[in-house]
């Protein structure tokens, strides 16, 4: 279980710093027309200096990433009810979330952070909703297999 922890966090990881980056790609400018690949915030943070900003968002968005992938373990616990490995995942990442986002200036305020957290909530809602019937159709197909085959055996010794 260990290292399937580390392997999803490791991936994790990547995805984190590629998509953190991206998104700072994407919506990073700054006043001199030019892009910036940090948060304004960030980049005082680092003094100035671009590429410590820069290196600073990737190491935070990697590790929110690692714990994003890692929290994906709580479904592979089979003592674990659904809701329970769904809500303790979503627990992981707005936890995460919230320090690493303030950090990085992603979100400015409460405000930012309370929407952040409710979108989160119905996704990780939807998540569930979605495993649950994925889930229970797969008990249905299992309890009908075994039904047939109880079946199955019964007329053989019956014939017998």
């Amino acid at each position: 279980m260990l290292a399937k922890i580390i392997k999803r966090a490791g991936v994790g990881f990547l995805i984190g710093v590629v998509i953190g980056n991206l998104i700072a790609f994407m919506t990073g400018t700054s006043s001199s027309g030019g892009v910036s690949f940090a948060s304004k915030q960030l980049l005082d943070i680092a003094g100035g200096n671009a590429v410590g900003a820069m290196i600073m968002q990737s190491v935070f968005s990697g590790i929110y990433g690692a714990f994003c992938f890692a929290g994906m373990t709580f479904y592979d616990i089979e003592r674990l009810p659904l809701a329970a490995a769904t809500a303790l995942h979503c627990a992981v990442i707005i936890i995460f979330y919230i320090p690493i986002a303030l950090l990085l200036g992603w979100v400015s305020g409460i405000a930012e952070i309370l929407i952040i957290a409710v979108l989160q909530l119905i996704v990780f809602f939807i998540i569930w909703l979605i495993l649950y019937f994925v889930y229970r159709k797969q008990v249905r197909e299992l309890n009908e297999l075994t039904r047939k085959k109880n079946s199955e055996a019964t007329e053989t010794k019956a014939e017998k």
